[in-house]
């Protein structure tokens, strides 16, 4: 049984009442869909899922039955090592889709856990395929998503590389705050979904040097930073150590707007 048929189902509702007045609309695989497809959508095409704080959407190995857009809330992907170890690889926002990791082979290749109250739009992921031949868009916006997260995790790869922890912090605050923007939220005011211990994991850093990086930071007049609330005082320090043209196309982002990257990366250690 899905790890996810252990939270909190709502009763199915027909996509229209579920879709039209969702803030992340814009966001989910339903997004490019008119009013009009959205009312001709099965009845039972979208079950709501509530998943408290520490609730598990999926687990590794688990047979792929579904994939689901989050609504809100946040949740992470985490990896456990054969000697117990943990690393954390993806942190999801609202309107991301997960459950993609399981195409490949029909099975879950990470664990999904809510890192906060969340709610997950949940689709069987065989009548999606189903439908995507009616709707064409479905099965754009399965490949965009797709596309995102190959992108992202490439973006994350370099940074583990070729940044320092300060720099490694930098860059996710701001592209942090960028993601959130996109689903209205302040992205100079804002508190963390994850603990330091899940966030020094994603960056590859100790907890001793990800607090040393949080207080460098603070020094140079970036972020005010209080537990998980994070307030920017200034990019432009950030900007000036890491030098990052890259960076700066992330930040200039019309706010609201979907994240666009350049064709190549500039980002260079100081």
């Amino acid at each position: 049984m899905n790890s996810a048929s252990n939270g909190l189902f709502k009763a199915p509702e027909h996509p229209k009442a579920v879709c039209v007045s969702c803030s992340t609309r814009s966001q989910c695989i339903n997004g490019k869909l008119t009013i009009e497809e959205v009312n001709s959508l099965p009845a039972n095409f979208i079950v709501r899922l509530t998943l408290l704080e520490g609730q598990f959407l999926y687990h590794k190995g688990e047979p792929l039955t579904h994939v689901y857009n989050l609504r809100f809330g946040s949740m992470k992907n985490e990896m456990i090592m054969s000697n117990g170890m943990r690393q954390v690889t993806h942190f999801a926002l609202p309107g991301e889709l997960l459950g993609l990791d399981g195409i490949a082979n029909g099975k879950h290749q990470v664990d999904t856990v809510s890192i906060s109250n969340s709610e997950v739009c949940s689709i069987t992921y065989a009548n999606l395929k189903k439908l995507t031949s009616e709707f064409p868009v479905l099965m754009n916006s399965l490949e965009n998503s797709l596309s995102a997260l190959l992108n992202s995790t490439n973006v994350h790869i370099f940074d583990l590389v070729n940044l320092n922890a300060t720099e490694k912090l930098a860059d996710f605050l701001i592209e942090y705050a960028n993601r959130i923007s996109t689903v209205g939220f302040d992205r100079d005011n804002f508190i963390l979904p994850m603990n330091r211990v899940d966030l020094a994991s994603y960056l590859g850093v100790k907890i001793e040097t990800l607090s040393r990086s949080i207080t460098q930071l603070e020094k140079i007049g970036a972020i005010r930073s209080t537990n998980r609330h994070i307030e920017f005082v200034s990019r432009k320090p950030i900007f000036e150590f890491l030098d990052s043209a890259f960076l700066r196309e992330k930040h200039n982002s019309k706010k609201g707007a979907a994240p666009t990257y350049p064709e190549a990366f500039e980002k260079r250690k100081s």
